[in-house]
């Protein structure tokens, strides 16, 4: 049967054990998705999760990380973390986030990241399920200041695909960048279209 998430690279932050891998593979297989593509084989490095149109990105998210057994961190917002689901975010490797003070937020991540010798840092960058016109450019800013890759994840419900990679081309002009990163995100389809950003 042929395998619905890729292996891991050696230096990339890994948890779980194998019930928990073949779980994540089982949960995926039943719902009909995979996992393509492949992460860097670094021990820190961001990543961008787009598009973010619905609240199922998470559970499909989910089972492709247990599936991987890749371990990770996710900025979340706040006001998510209420018992009991702030239990599981937690567990899941949530960080709560305070969007009434972003301009704290990239100086909090990369203080963190420079306290770990391995570190995956999960951004969505609309910021919201919401249709929105401009993305955030937090996780631009964090790689500016961590001088970490950013590797670009895409959720795509038609063809039922977690893409893994590749890496964003960065040249440190956010406007470039960003233009970049928004056109490569154009061939993927969220679960609620009319969500997406243009």
């Amino acid at each position: 049967m042929q395998e619905v998430v890729p292996q891991l690279p050696p230096n990339v932050p890994k948890m779980g054990n194998a019930l928990t891998r073949w779980f994540g593979r089982v949960m995926l297989r039943l719902s009909r998705w995979r996992v393509v593509g492949g992460l860097p084989d670094v021990p820190k490095f961001i990543v961008i999760a787009a598009p973010h149109t619905s609240n199922w990105d998470w559970v499909v998210a989910m089972f492709a990380l247990l599936g991987l057994g890749v371990r990770i961190n996710y900025l979340i917002k706040s006001t998510a973390f209420f018992w009991p689901l702030s239990v599981i975010l937690r567990l899941t490797g949530g960080v709560p986030v305070d969007r009434s003070a972003p301009a704290g937020m990239v100086e909090g991540v990369a203080r963190r990241v420079a306290a770990n010798h391995q570190m995956i840092v999960v951004i969505t960058p609309e910021g919201t399920r919401r249709r929105v016109e401009a993305w955030k450019t937090g996780f631009l800013r964090i790689a500016k200041a961590t001088a970490l890759p950013v590797v670009q994840v895409s959720w795509d419900y038609p063809s039922r695909t977690i893409t893994l990679g590749p890496v964003a081309e960065l040249s440190g002009d956010l406007d470039v960048d960003m233009q970049r990163v928004r056109d490569y995100y154009r061939q993927f389809t969220g679960k609620n279209p009319a969500n997406q950003s243009p």
